[in-house]
């Protein structure tokens, strides 16, 4: 997938939406999902790329010291 974050995040919201209009068939629906499941999970992909390479700038006495981000 050759995409950005954002691209890909609105499509699955676009997804999503369908899924809940209930207005499409069942094989459609399927499709919808499986397609979903997989900007779903590059969009999981992007921000642990992305969370990677956050830095974290923390104070140590006088020194200020660059940290890896770590997510709560």
């Amino acid at each position: 997938m050759n995409e950005s974050y954002e691209s890909a995040f609105q499509k699955l919201q676009t997804i999503i939406s369908e899924l809940e209009s209930r207005d499409i068939t069942l094989e459609d629906s399927i499709n919808k999902y499986e397609e979903g499941l997989k900007l779903y999970k590059f969009c999981l992909s992007k921000l642990d790329e992305y969370e990677g390479r956050v830095k974290v700038l923390m104070q140590e006495g006088n020194d200020i010291v660059e940290k890896d981000f770590e997510r709560q």
